[in-house]
C-alpha cells in the first residue's frame, strides 16, 4: 500500500520520535511511506521533497507554530493547510495513496484532509492526540461557546466525521470521544495508543556525573524531561521540591523547553533548591549519562484538565524499565494504566501530601521499586511497540 501520512510533528532529520518510529514500520512491511511535515521558515527557508530512511519526506516551509506567541501561532496554523496543499499538488502531483494517517493536534487541517481524501478516494485513519477545542476551555484559553471555540468545535467534528477510523490513546479516551460526539459510529473509534520501538540497550558510563552536577549519592532521583506547557501544572512541581527540601533521599532532574521553562527558572531562582536540578540543554553525552542513572520518571497533567490526556514521555520511561510516578487530572488513566500493571504510583494532580507519600515510598522501598522498573518493560514490550500500533491500524486494511 501507498500510505500518506500527515503531521506537523516530524522528528528533525537524523532524530525520531513516535511518528518516525510508526512510519518506520510501515515501511518496514513493504509499504511504501510519503510523510507531508511543516518545516518552520527559521529552519529552512525552502520546501523539499527528500528520501531519508528510505522514506519519502515532503518538508513543507510554514510560519511559527511551536515555542511562538499564541496569536502568531494562530495565523501559521490557519494558513498550513493551504501550504500543505499547494506543496502535495507540487511535489506528489504523480502520487497516489491507499491509507491517509494524521495525528491531532491540529484539528485546523480537517479541510485538507478532506480535500486528500476526495483526491486519493482512499479511507482515513485519526489518530487522535489532543482534545481539541476542550483542552483549551479547561486551561480557560479559550471560553466555551464562544466564537473562538465554535471555530475550532466545527473543525473538531468535521474531522471526526471524516475519519474511517478514530484511534484514541487509551481507553478513558474512548469513552470520552464516543461519549461527546454521539454521531460518530461507536465501532469507528478505537484505543490505538502511542507507540514507539524498543531500541538496544547502551552500556553508559556514569562515573563522576553527580559530582560534576551535585547530585547526591544514594538519592533516588525523579525525572521530569520535554516540553514543559501549561497543560503540566508544574506549579504543583515546584510546591512539591520545596516541600521536600529537607528530605535528603529524593533528588529532582527536571528538563526541557517550552513555554513555561522561565517559571520554572524563576521559581528555582527563589527557592535554591538543594534537592533538584533545572537544565534547559545539556551536552549529548551528559544527557545520556543523566538520563541513565534516573530512578522514577514523573508524569505530570494539570487537575483543571477534563479530557483524558496520555504524554509520550510514558513510554520513554517504560521502555528503559523505569517506574512512573503520576501526578494527573481525574478523567486520565494514564496513572491507573501503570499502577495496575504494577509499574508505577498514581496521585491527583493537587495533591502534594499523596506526592509527597509516592515520593518517600519510592525512596524508601528499593526492592518494590526494582520490581516495578521489571513490570515497566514488560507493559511496554505487550502494549506500546509499534508493531502493535501497526497491527490495530492494518486490521481494518488488509482484507
Amino acid at each position: 500500500m501507498n500510505i500518506l501520512f500527515v503531521t506537523i510533528a516530524w522528528a528533525r532529520e537524523g532524530e525520531r520520535n513516535l511518528y518516525s518510529d510508526l512510519m518506520d514500520e510501515f515501511r518496514n512491511n513493504g509499504h511504501d511511506v510519503y510523510v507531508v511535515c511543516n518545516e518552520e521558515l527559521k529552519t529552512h527557508n525552502e520546501t523539499r521533497l527528500t528520501i531519508e530512511n528510505d522514506l519519502h519526506i515532503l518538508r513543507v516551509t510554514t510560519g511559527r507554530i511551536k515555542k511562538t506567541a499564541y496569536f502568531r501561532k494562530m495565523i501559521s496554523l490557519l494558513m498550513l493547510g493551504s501550504q500543505m496543499q499547494a506543496a502535495i499538488d507540487k511535489y506528489l502531483k504523480d502520487a497516489y495513496f491507499d491509507l491517509i494517517i494524521f495525528n491531532t493536534p491540529p484539528i485546523t487541517l480537517s479541510g485538507l484532509i478532506k480535500y486528500l481524501k476526495k483526491k486519493y478516494s482512499c479511507p482515513f485513519y485519526l489518530l487522535l492526540k489532543d482534545m481539541w477545542p476542550q483542552g483549551s476551555v479547561d486551561l480557560e484559553v479559550i471560553k466555551k461557546y464562544g466564537m473562538i471555540w465554535q471555530f475550532f468545535r466545527y473543525h473538531e467534528k468535521r474531522i471526526y466525521r471524516l475519519a474511517d477510523y478514530i484511534g484514541c490513546m487509551s481507553p478513558m479516551g474512548v469513552e470520552y470521544i464516543r461519549g461527546n460526539n454521539p454521531f460518530i459510529p461507536k465501532q469507528n473509534v478505537e484505543e490505538c495508543p502511542n507507540s514507539i520501538r524498543s531500541s538496544e540497550e547502551e552500556i553508559i558510563n556514569t562515573d563522576g556525573l553527580c559530582e560534576k552536577y551535585n547530585i547526591p549519592e544514594g538519592a533516588t532521583i525523579f525525572s521530569f524531561s520535554g516540553n514543559m506547557e501549561l497543560g503540566h501544572g508544574l506549579y504543583f512541581l515546584a510546591d512539591a521540591i520545596n516541600q521536600l527540601a529537607e528530605y535528603k533521599k529524593a533528588f529532582f532532574l527536571i528538563g526541557g523547553a517550552g513555554t513555561h521553562f522561565k517559571y520554572l527558572q524563576k521559581a528555582f531562582n527563589e527557592m535554591q533548591p538543594t534537592n533538584a536540578m533545572l537544565y534547559q540543554r545539556l551536552p549529548l553525552e551528559d544527557f545520556k549519562r543523566v538520563t541513565a542513572i534516573v530512578d522514577v520518571g514523573l508524569i505530570l497533567l494539570e487537575k483543571k484538565y477534563s479530557v483524558p490526556q496520555f504524554p509520550s514521555r510514558l513510554l520513554t520511561y517504560l521502555e528503559k524499565s523505569k517506574p512512573v510516578l503520576c501526578a494527573v487530572n481525574a478523567t486520565t488513566d494514564i496513572g491507573t494504566i501503570a499502577e495496575k500493571n504494577g509499574c508505577g504510583k498514581t496521585v491527583l494532580h493537587g495533591d502534594i501530601e499523596a506526592f509527597i507519600k509516592a515520593v518517600k515510598f519510592f525512596s524508601e522501598n528499593v526492592v518494590e521499586r526494582h520490581q516495578m522498573g521489571i513490570n515497566a518493560k514488560k507493559l511496554f514490550t505487550e502494549r506500546y511497540t509499534t508493531a502493535n500500533s501497526y497491527n490495530i491500524i492494518m486490521q481494518h486494511f488488509t482484507k
